[in-house]
C-alpha cells in the first residue's frame, strides 16, 4: 500500500499559499515509483516530481529496507539539477540528496532521476524522511506532498495450471489458469509433443486465446494429444504455465452433437448501455451455469448456476454496474457426465 507522508512545511502564511495552489488545481508532489520486479540483480526507482516550479534548491531524505535493497547510486539525473549531491547515510539506512541553484528548476510532471539498488529480495520499502524541505528561488519553502514507493515481484503467481482433457470429436475442450496477479495471457498450442509452439488467436476455432480460460470449438479427431499453454504477464515480467494435453475420442455420438447443436444463448440488444435481455436453450434436463467475463477472464457477474429442465429461458437484467467494454457470457451445461460450452459476445458501452 502506498502511503503519504508530508515533510515539514512552513508557516500559516505558507499554507494559505499551498490552498490556493490546491484551488488552481496544481497539487506540487514528489513520488518515489512503485517498480515490479522480475528476476533482475539491479532495479531503477523514478523520483518523479509534478507541479514544482521555479524550484531554487532541495533537500530529500529517502530511507529505504536494506533487508530488500542496498544501494548503489544516482542514474538518469535530470540536468537542471547540476550540481546534485548525495550520499548514503546508516542507523537508519537512507540517501540525501542536496541541491540548490539561483536558476530555479520546473518539474510539471518528469522524473528528476532514478534510484539504483541492488535487489536481495524483491519486496521492500522506500519513504521519505523527516528534514525534506524544498524552496523557490526567493527562498520560500514549498508544502509538497511526499508519496512513498515500493519495489514487489511482478513474475505472475499461477495458482492453477491448465489440466489434461479427454473430449468427444466435434464437442468443445475448455483449458484454463488461474492467477492472482497476472495482467495479460497468451495461449500456444503444440503439435510437436511439446517440442514447438505456436501463439493462437480468435476466431472460429479459438476463443478466449488472450484471456484466463481458452475454449476449443467443436474439436476434430486430428486434434488429438495436441498440448496447451499459458504465457501469462505482470508489468513485462512473463510465466509459463505448465502444458496440458488434450485427448479426442473420435467416436462423436449423434445424441452429444445433438445436444451441442441446442445449446444457444443470446443477448439483445447488442451492444447495450445498460439493460439487456439473455436468452438461452436447455436442450435437456442438466446442470446450467451462465456466468459473464472480462476479456481478461475475470468473473463479472454469476447469473445462472443450477439444474434447468428442457425449454426457452430468459434473464433480463441491467448491468449498469458493468464498466463499458467487451465481455464473454459463458454457457455451460453439463449432462451425463459430458460438458458442453458455447460462448456470446457482449459489448457493453457508456449511455450518453
Amino acid at each position: 500500500m502506498i502511503k503519504v507522508v508530508f515533510c515539514k512545511t512552513s508557516t500559516f502564511i505558507m499554507l494559505l499559499w499551498y490552498l490556493s495552489i490546491i484551488t488552481n488545481g496544481q497539487n506540487p508532489s514528489l513520488t518515489i515509483g512503485n517498480v515490479g520486479i522480475c528476476t533482475s540483480s539491479s532495479v531503477l526507482i523514478p523520483l518523479t516530481g509534478n507541479n514544482l516550479s521555479n524550484i531554487g534548491s532541495m533537500t530529500l531524505f529517502i530511507a529505504f529496507d536494506n533487508q530488500s535493497l542496498t544501494f548503489d547510486t544516482i542514474k538518469n539525473i535530470d540536468p537542471q539539477l547540476n550540481g546534485l549531491l548525495f550520499n548514503q547515510l546508516t542507523n537508519p539506512s537512507r540517501i540525501a540528496l542536496v541541491w540548490s541553484n539561483v536558476l530555479g528548476a520546473h518539474f510539471q510532471n518528469s522524473t528528476l532521476l532514478n534510484l539504483k539498488f541492488n535487489v536481495l529480495h524483491q519486496a521492500g520499502n522506500l519513504s521519505f524522511s523527516s528534514g525534506c524541505e524544498i524552496a523557490t528561488v526567493s527562498l520560500q519553502i514549498v508544502p509538497v506532498n511526499y508519496i512513498n514507493g515500493s519495489t514487489y515481484p511482478a513474475i505472475p503467481v499461477i495458482t492453477a495450471n491448465p489440466e489434461n482433457k479427454t473430449v468427444k470429436s466435434q464437442s468443445n475442450a475448455a483449458f484454463q489458469v488461474v492467477s492472482s496477479n497476472a495482467a495479460e495471457f497468451a495461449w500456444q498450442e503444440s503439435r510437436t509433443n511439446g517440442s514447438t509452439w505456436q501463439n493462437l488467436t480468435d476466431g472460429t476455432t479459438y476463443s478466449g486465446t488472450h484471456a484466463a480460460s481458452l475454449t476449443i470449438r467443436h474439436v476434430p479427431t486430428l486434434f488429438n494429444k495436441y498440448q496447451y499453454r499459458c504465457i501469462l504477464k505482470q508489468d513485462n515480467c512473463p510465466a509459463t504455465s505448465n502444458q496440458a494435453t488434450l485427448t479426442v475420442d473420435s467416436v462423436s455420438g449423434i445424441e452429444e452433437q445433438h445436444v451441442f447443436d441446442q445449446l444457444q444463448i443470446v443477448n439483445r440488444p447488442n451492444p447495450f448501455s445498460g439493460y439487456t435481455n439473455i436468452q438461452y436453450t436447455v436442450p435437456e434436463q442438466g446442470l446450467v451455469s451462465i456466468k459473464i467475463y472480462s476479456v481478461m477472464g475475470k468473473c463479472m457477474v454469476n447469473l445462472v448456476n443450477k439444474q434447468s429442465v428442457k425449454g426457452v429461458y430468459n434473464i433480463e437484467n441491467n448491468f449498469v454496474s458493468l464498466p463499458s467494454g467487451i465481455y464473454v457470457c459463458q454457457y455451460v451445461f453439463k449432462l451425463a457426465g459430458e460438458v458442453f460450452i458455447t460462448e456470446r459476445k457482449m459489448v457493453k458501452i457508456n449511455d450518453n
